[in-house]
């Protein structure tokens, strides 16, 4: 049987060679898998790959763990522990411009995704913003556990092989009040060493 660090190689080629969206193909520089640990204690999970990210050559997820970290300093004291990566392989693109990504877009690349959950095995999964949240969920739970309009930020939705953590985006964290900011950043610390990081 593969271990897991031959598993990843093998799904970051298929990943890498993966044709099913014409227009993310089209508009590419490159697919990205994602990286990190392969038997992670955590997963973090982008809605689609970071421009950044796709450029670098490297896996997905640094700038998205450098911003993390702002509000999580344990992220990246703790990044041997971590896999990092994204619903979207590819940043999805329309005339040269970055959108999110197609419903369709989503549903082709989320087989990627569960194969990264089974191989990497994660204890939590932090899903990064609402709309990534709002699709793993649905993916995940027969009967999706919130309802419209509810804040789902770091609420704790147990899965039998894992929990899952909604986050919000650096980027919105960094728009929010001070106080705000200060009292989510002591949240995400006191996860933090929940999840052992």
């Amino acid at each position: 049987m593969e271990d897991a660090v031959e598993q990843l190689d093998n799904l970051a080629r298929s990943v890498g060679t993966c044709t099913l969206c014409e227009e993310l193909v089209a508009n590419r520089l490159r697919a990205v898998p994602g990286g990190g640990h392969p038997h992670c204690s955590v997963m973090v999970v982008a809605l689609h790959t970071d421009p950044a990210d796709e450029q670098d050559g490297g896996l997905a997820g640094q700038s998205l763990l450098d911003g993390l970290a702002e509000f999580m300093p344990a992220l990246a004291e703790s990044r041997d522990k971590v896999y990092v990566t994204a619903l979207v392989k590819c940043v999805p693109r329309s005339d040269g411009a970055v959108r999110g990504p197609l419903p369709q877009e989503l549903d082709h690349c989320y087989p990627y995704l569960s194969k990264e959950l089974t191989i990497t095995m994660p204890h939590y999964v932090l899903t990064v913003g609402e709309e990534t949240t709002h699709y793993l969920l649905g993916k995940l739970f027969k009967d999706r556990p919130s309802v419209p309009g509810d804040s789902l930020e770091l609420r704790v939705f147990d899965n039998p092989a894992f929990k899952v953590v909604p986050v919000a985006t650096p980027e919105e964290l960094r728009r929010r009040d001070p106080k705000v900011r200060n009292d989510y950043t002591e949240r995400l610390r006191r996860l933090a060493q929940v999840m052992g990081l």
